[in-house]
C-alpha cells in the first residue's frame, strides 16, 4: 500500500513538475507577446529563438540530438574523452538505424558585454544581475568583458589584487543574487587565460573551447583583460582595449555553425553617442553605413569637452569596426550594436530596458524619426547601432545637371525599372508610370534610394501664389512627399521606414507636407511626426504638414509681422495642392 501511495505522489509530482514546466512556457510567450508591439516582431523572436525552447512532444520518435540540452551535452561529453566536441552530429543510430543523416547544430545566441563596473553602484548591480537572469530566460548566452579602464599599476599581481577586490565588493553587492558555483539559473565562471599574444606579436585566443563549452553549460563566462606575452613570457593586464573585444568577436565568428553573434553591447557611465539635434541626449538609432562620418564630424563642433568626445569616440569607432567585420563575415546586417549605462541596463521592465526590448523586437524603445522639438519625445542614454543599409540621396546640390528622372536614369544613378518594381510593390497596385513622370520630371526635389531598392522616397516642389508678389507668375515652392515606399518584404522591419523619413525631415527641415488616405493605417504613424493635420470632410485625403517654419508664432488674430505665420493661408494653400494632384495609380 505505501509503495502505491509512493507511486501516486511521484505521479502527482510529475505532473506539477510538467504543469510548472508548461506555465513558465506559457508565461515566457505571453510575456514576449506583451512587450512587442506587432504580431511581426513577435514571430520574427520566435523564428529566431525557438529552438532555445524544447516545446516537443516527447514519443517514440522523439530525436533527443534535436534538442538543445541534448546537443549541449554531448558536446561537453565529447571534450571531456578529449574528442573535437564540436564535430558532425548525426541521427540516433538506434532510433533511425538505417539513416545516417546530419543534424543542424543548435547555435548559441552570444550577447557580448564590455562592462566598465568600477562606479557601479550596489542598486545597479542587482539591476544588471537580474537583467542577465532575463535574457539568459529568453535564450541569449551572455559573455561578459571586464574593462578595468583605471588599473594603473605597473605590478601584475598588484592589479589582479587590486581588480579581484572590485569584484568581490560586487559579489557582495549581489546579496547571494549571482548564483555564482551555487544552483538556479545564473552560474559563472571566471577566465584569466583566454588570450595571448604570439610570437608573431598578434592578439590571438588559442583554445576557444574554454569560452564555448561554459556557455554550453548555461555558464556565463566573465573575460578578464588578461594577456599572456609569449614573448616576454609575462602576463599583463590592459585597460581600456578595445582590441580585447575586437578579437573575441572575430574568434567566434570564426566558429562554422556553433553560434551568432545576436548583441555587441557597451556598458559605459558616459551612455549612448550624444546628439546636437536631440540637446546632447543619445542618438536613437545609428545606420553606420551612411551616418558614421557625418556623427564624426559633429562629435569634433565643440559642443562636449574633449575628454568626453574622444570616450564617445572611441566606443563608436569600436562597434563600427566589429559590425562591419560581423556582417562580412556573417553576409547579413542581424547583429545589433547597444551603447548604454549601467543605470538603465539595471530597469527591470522589458519595454523600459533597451537590451531586452532589443532582443525582443530589434529596435529601439523609441522611434528614430520622432521629431527631438516634441516635449513628448523622451531624452535616451542609449543608442542602437546597425552596420546598416547604403542610402542614396540626390538633389540639386549634389547633381550636375537639371535634376530629374531622365538625366540620372541616362547617368546611370539610378535604375528606373527598379523603382517603378518598388513602388508597385509598396502600394500592391500598378503605377500609371507615364503619366506619373511626366507630372514630376520637372518639379523632382529630392531622391532618396535605400539599398538595392528596399526603400525609397520621392519628394517633390510643389508650386502656389506668392502673397506678397503683384507678378501673378511669381510663385513659392512648397515640399511635396509624393511617395514613400518600402518594399512589401521589408516592410515592419526595424528602423528602416525611420532611416527614411528621418533623411526626408533633414533635406527639408523648413517646410514639408503630404498626403494619405485617411483609412490608410498608416496615419497614426504620420500624426506622430507632424506638427498639423487637417481634411476636408468631401475630400478622401489626410493632410500633414511640418518643419521649422511652424516653430514661428502662428498668427491667429491676422496680425501681419515678419515672425508670424498666417495659419489660415498655409491651410487653402496646402489643401489646393493634395486635392489637386491627380491619383498616380492605373
Amino acid at each position: 500500500m505505501s509503495k502505491l501511495r509512493s507511486l501516486n505522489q511521484e505521479f502527482i509530482s510529475n505532473i506539477k513538475t510538467h504543469n510548472l514546466v508548461t506555465d513558465s512556457k506559457r508565461n515566457l510567450i505571453l510575456s514576449i507577446l506583451k512587450s512587442t508591439t506587432t504580431k511581426r516582431e513577435a514571430k520574427n523572436y520566435l523564428n529566431k529563438y525557438q529552438n532555445q525552447f524544447d516545446f516537443t512532444q516527447k514519443n517514440r520518435y522523439y530525436n533527443p540530438l534535436l534538442n538543445k540540452e541534448s546537443q549541449r551535452e554531448l558536446f561537453v561529453n565529447r571534450f571531456l574523452n578529449r574528442q573535437n566536441p564540436f564535430s558532425n552530429i548525426y541521427n540516433d543510430e538506434e532510433l533511425y538505424p538505417e539513416e545516417d543523416i546530419k543534424v543542424s547544430k543548435i547555435p548559441l545566441r552570444i550577447a557580448i558585454f564590455k562592462i566598465k563596473f568600477q562606479t557601479i553602484s550596489k542598486f545597479e548591480w542587482k539591476g544588471i544581475f537580474e537583467t542577465f537572469k532575463r535574457l539568459i530566460h529568453l535564450g541569449i548566452s551572455p559573455i561578459i568583458l571586464l574593462d578595468y579602464e583605471n588599473t594603473s599599476i605597473s605590478s601584475f599581481k598588484l592589479s589582479e589584487s587590486k581588480v579581484n577586490q572590485q569584484i568581490n565588493k560586487a559579489y557582495a553587492d549581489m546579496d547571494g543574487l549571482e548564483g555564482t558555483n551555487g544552483g538556479g539559473d545564473f552560474k559563472i565562471t571566471h577566465l584569466r587565460s583566454l588570450y595571448s599574444v604570439n610570437q608573431s606579436n598578434e592578439l590571438v585566443i588559442d583554445n576557444l573551447e574554454m569560452l564555448l563549452l561554459p556557455l554550453y553549460q548555461d555558464i556565463i563566462p566573465i573575460i578578464h583583460p588578461v594577456i599572456y606575452n609569449s614573448i616576454s613570457t609575462y602576463q599583463e593586464f590592459t585597460t581600456g582595449d578595445d582590441d580585447l573585444l575586437k578579437t573575441l568577436s572575430e574568434s567566434l565568428m570564426n566558429t562554422k555553425g556553433l553560434l551568432s553573434i545576436e548583441k555587441i553591447i557597451l556598458i559605459d557611465p558616459i551612455g549612448g553617442i550624444p546628439s546636437v539635434e536631440r540637446n546632447q541626449t543619445s542618438h536613437v538609432y545609428i545606420n553606420l553605413s551612411q551616418e558614421y562620418s557625418d556623427i564624426i564630424s559633429e562629435l569634433f563642433i565643440g559642443y562636449i569637452e574633449p575628454s568626453k568626445r574622444d570616450l564617445h569616440l572611441k566606443n563608436l569607432n569600436v562597434m563600427n569596426e566589429i559590425l562591419h567585420m560581423i556582417s562580412t563575415k556573417s553576409g547579413n546586417d542581424d547583429t545589433t550594436g547597444i551603447i548604454t549605462t549601467p543605470y538603465i541596463m539595471s530597469i527591470n521592465n522589458d519595454q523600459l530596458n533597451p537590451i531586452i526590448y532589443n532582443v525582443l523586437t530589434d529596435r529601439p524603445i523609441i522611434s528614430s524619426s520622432l521629431p527631438s522639438t516634441n516635449n513628448n519625445t523622451p531624452r535616451l542614454s542609449t543608442s542602437i547601432l546597425k552596420k546598416g543599409i547604403d542610402v542614396q540621396i540626390f538633389d540639386q546640390n549634389n547633381y550636375h545637371r537639371k535634376l530629374n528622372f531622365k538625366s540620372l536614369s541616362d547617368d546611370g544613378l539610378i535604375d528606373m525599372d527598379k523603382l517603378i518594381a518598388l513602388i508597385n510593390d509598396s502600394f500592391g497596385k500598378e503605377l500609371d508610370a507615364e503619366n506619373y513622370f511626366k507630372r514630376v520630371e520637372n518639379n523632382l526635389a529630392t531622391l532618396i534610394i535605400l539599398g538595392d531598392y528596399d526603400g525609397a522616397a520621392i519628394i517633390t516642389w510643389e508650386t502656389i501664389d506668392d502673397p506678397h508678389s503683384k507678378d501673378q507668375s511669381e510663385k513659392i515652392k512648397v515640399a511635396y512627399l509624393d511617395k514613400f515606399v518600402i518594399a512589401k518584404k521589408n516592410q515592419g522591419l526595424p528602423s528602416l521606414a525611420d532611416i527614411i523619413f528621418k533623411i526626408v525631415l533633414q533635406s527639408h527641415p523648413y517646410e514639408l507636407i503630404w498626403r494619405s488616405r485617411k483609412n490608410n493605417p498608416v496615419n497614426k504613424w504620420y500624426f506622430e511626426r507632424c506638427c498639423g493635420s487637417l481634411s476636408n470632410p468631401d475630400s478622401q485625403w489626410k493632410i500633414f504638414y511640418t518643419g521649422e517654419l511652424f516653430n514661428k508664432k502662428i498668427d491667429k488674430m491676422r496680425k501681419r509681422t515678419p515672425e508670424s505665420v498666417d495659419i489660415g493661408k498655409k491651410m487653402v494653400d496646402y489643401s489646393n495642392i493634395c486635392e489637386g494632384i491627380v491619383p498616380s495609380f492605373k
